[in-house]
């Protein structure tokens, strides 16, 4: 148990160490955070990213009222050896011991087929749609709002393009954006519409209107921030500062930070609707939940710059009274399938 998480480890047969970290405000219904699998190097570092993580997780259950309380699963093993077998079991056996008092889904590295495999040890999976869909949606949604309207023309940067970064540009490059994107990886794939900078370019320097975090956390450092060249800063990845003083650092200068816990939270909203609205789920094409997600996400990004009364230096103010606002209705009973998009009688 550390401070208000408790904390379970398990090691599996494999070698692999993995650690569970669940809030133990679990009145606020069942815990749930993804499987993040890393080469963490130290068991150290994989329990502190996940305590970490499993914060924030529950800042954006409460942002969002998913009927849920914040988790993180993190197990520390190479992504490109483990045993994608072995593991799901052991994760299953995890989840069952649990008894429906946690749930888990796509994170860093586990993919959807991950998730279908390890479906068949255990119940309490949420993973019926493309999680990274949905926080693409979620993020591009955040993203539009920022800007005070539609993308078209304006110059946005993407840092990062994995599954869900990549997607991200190419839907805003799609939306007319001028696009640039950035990763470490020399092998990472190119998105079209967009120009590919190098791994050794100075991204920090780039004159955008938009940046938009993709990769992973701690990114932007307090040199980084002091040289970031843009008006607007969307969080598509959990925890891209080193530290909150490094968010202010950048607030002060007058730059709009939307948060992870606003602008990722694609996959929990999805999570609320599945776990509390499952027959309305089934019943509807994915790009349902998906507007529904983006819809939600807009509404929580426009309360932002209005609570901070037009003043960005009031940003992390906003999001405490966002917190503070959420609303008592769990978020995905209020989704409904459209009439149009219900299947028509046999």
């Amino acid at each position: 148990m550390t401070g208000r998480h408790l904390v379970e480890r398990v090691r599996t047969d494999e070698g692999v160490v993995l650690f569970v970290v669940r809030d133990r405000a679990l009145d606020a219904g069942p815990a749930n955070g993804g499987l993040r699998l890393l080469a963490y190097g130290s068991e150290h570092r994989a329990l502190g990213d996940g305590v970490r993580l499993a914060r924030r997780m529950t800042l954006k259950h409460t942002l969002y009222a998913t009927g849920f309380s914040g988790a993180k699963l993190t197990a520390s093993a190479d992504p490109t050896t483990v045993d994608r077998g072995a593991l799901p079991r052991a994760v299953g056996d995890v989840l069952n011991s649990q008894g429906g008092r946690l749930y888990t889904g796509c994170d860093m590295n586990t993919t959807d087929a991950d998730m279908r495999v390890l479906a068949g040890f255990s119940p309490y999976v949420l993973a019926a749609v493309d999680a990274g869909l949905a926080t693409t949606h979620g993020v591009v949604a955040a993203v539009r709002q920022a800007v005070g309207g539609p993308v078209a023309g304006r110059a946005f940067l993407v840092h990062g393009v994995g599954k869900t970064g990549a997607s991200v540009a190419a839907m805003l490059a799609g939306d007319g954006g001028r696009g640039t994107t950035y990763d470490h990886d020399p092998s990472a794939r190119p998105v079209p519409g967009c120009t590919a900078l190098p791994p050794a370019a100075a991204w920090w320097d780039r004159p955008v209107d938009v940046l938009v975090l993709c990769s992973a956390s701690g990114v932007v450092d307090e040199r980084v921030a002091d040289r970031l060249r843009c008006r607007v800063v969307v969080s598509g990845a959990n925890c891209p500062f080193t530290s909150r003083a490094v968010e202010r650092r950048l607030v002060a200068r007058g730059v709009l930070c939307v948060p992870d816990v606003v602008a990722n939270a694609g996959a929990v909203i999805c999570d609320s609707v599945e776990h509390h609205r499952p027959a309305e789920f089934r019943s509807c094409p994915p790009q349902e939940v998906y507007r529904f997600v983006a819809a939600t996400v807009a509404d929580r990004t426009a309360e932002l710059p209005r609570l901070a009364g037009g003043d960005a230096l009031r940003v992390d103010v906003a999001l405490r009274l966002l917190l503070d606002r959420s609303p008592d209705a769990v978020c995905g009973r209020r989704f409904a399938v459209p009439e149009r998009a219900c299947p028509a009688p046999a």
